[in-house]
């Protein structure tokens, strides 16, 4: 009713100071467009989280081909694969009786350079299967797969353990992504930080005041081939919708599928339904200065759709970060 259970004077809180970039938050939502989806920008400096939009941190999901950053991570350390190695063209990969299709049942492959640059499932998937699931396992927990999250609100991005992942076809799936790989777009925008760094992951974090610690994951060599195989994504690849004008742009799609679409009765929907679409992404590449991850549920193609939303955010962060 009306009587007054207790008074207080009001007191001035203390500031409360975060990482948020207000202008790239902004991006971040005007590039998600209200789409269901998330988008993540980090400086890869540092690991400050600069925006955060939709469910940039909260629902995991299978991250594609995004993944193959930490596959030719675990296959360059092993020694397993050069950038100039040729591989036959096909349109898939045959795995146990069951063939794993290139993205649009396309044929790519060539030199190893070219198939990163194209995202081929059929290089990627008989590759996982020659590094094996413990060395997948251990790079993808580097990167920070199966870490205990740090933001609040956050939910782990996860794969099993390598003793869960057990025959050729699991590790191939696990290899380009599939499987029981999930993540999110603040993940692989620390991924895209990581290879940023020359190798160095600085996790994720709001506190402004709270710089976090460098990590090394891989090596300088290995993060600065990677970085460079990211360039050509941009430059001729998958992610060419990425593009900046008169600025390296190291990018890299992703395309995973939802459902199982084996079988005669079991066609994937042509309206790209079936597929959630990623970018991870940072640039400048030689001097990076903003990092980015991207994702769409249900949405098609990442390089149709993730890239360009990715490039809206990268534009603006490159304005803002001088």
């Amino acid at each position: 009713g009306r009587r007054v259970l207790a008074r207080a004077r009001p007191r001035e809180a203390p500031p409360v100071q975060t990482t948020i970039d207000t202008r790239l938050q902004e991006a971040a939502v005007i590039a998600l467009a209200g789409r269901f989806g998330g988008i993540a920008a980090l400086d890869p400096r540092s690991g400050a989280i600069l925006a955060l939009a939709g469910i940039a941190f909260s629902a995991p999901q299978p991250p594609g081909s995004t993944f193959k950053i930490v596959t030719t991570t675990a296959a360059l350390e092993a020694g397993v694969v050069k950038p100039t190695d040729e591989f036959p063209v096909e349109t898939a990969a045959t795995i146990d009786g069951v063939e794993l299709e290139n993205a649009g049942g396309e044929s790519c492959g060539g030199s190893f350079r070219d198939s990163f640059a194209h995202s081929c499932n059929s290089v990627f998937a008989p590759l996982g299967v020659k590094v094996g699931a413990q060395r997948l396992v251990d790079a993808a927990e580097r990167y920070g797969w199966n870490a205990e999250p740090t933001i609040p609100g956050e939910v782990a991005s996860t794969l099993p353990p390598a003793s869960e992942i057990r025959t050729p076809l699991e590790i191939g799936s696990t290899a380009i992504g599939q499987g029981k790989v999930l993540a999110t777009p603040l993940r692989l925008a620390s991924a895209a930080q990581v290879i940023a760094a020359d190798g160095v992951r600085y996790e994720p974090t709001l506190a402004a005041d709270e710089p976090a610690d460098p990590m090394r994951v891989t090596s300088r060599g290995v993060a600065r081939t990677i970085g460079s195989l990211m360039v050509d994504v941009v430059s001729y690849g998958t992610g060419t919708a990425a593009a900046i004008g008169g600025v390296k742009v190291a990018g890299k799609t992703g395309t995973a599928e939802l459902e199982d679409t084996r079988g005669p009765n079991a066609a994937p929907p042509t309206d790209g339904s079936n597929t959630d679409a990623w970018f991870a992404a940072f640039a400048p590449a030689a001097r990076p200065r903003i990092a980015v991850g991207v994702m769409f549920v249900r949405a098609g193609a990442g390089g149709a759709t993730a890239a360009p939303a990715a490039r809206v955010v990268l534009e603006d962060g490159l304005k803002a970060r001088r």
